[in-house]
């Protein structure tokens, strides 16, 4: 696991202190619940990233199944000419 974003921890645990109406001593409470808001958006983060990965292989390795070629250049859409106006 990578370090923690103290920062964004410490940002979270704030606002949920002030969504709650500022309440004294709630510290601990408000920074282990920011604390468990990072992990899960970290971990929900590495699992989209390795998905992702996943996805990417799975199609490099069907385009070479079937003996395509990747062009390194997009394919960009044809603009339609504009009307003219006669009149």
């Amino acid at each position: 696991m990578p370090e923690r974003d103290y920062d964004w921890i410490a940002r979270r645990a704030y606002s949920l202190w002030e969504e709650e109406g500022r309440p004294d001593g709630r510290d601990e409470a408000h920074w282990q619940t920011a604390l468990n808001d990072w992990e899960t958006l970290h971990a929900s983060a590495s699992e989209t990233t390795a998905k992702a990965g996943r996805r990417i292989a799975d199609a490099q390795a069907s385009v070479q199944e079937e003996g395509l070629v990747i062009t390194e250049e997009p394919v960009r859409p044809v603009r339609k000419a504009a009307r003219s106006r006669k009149g």
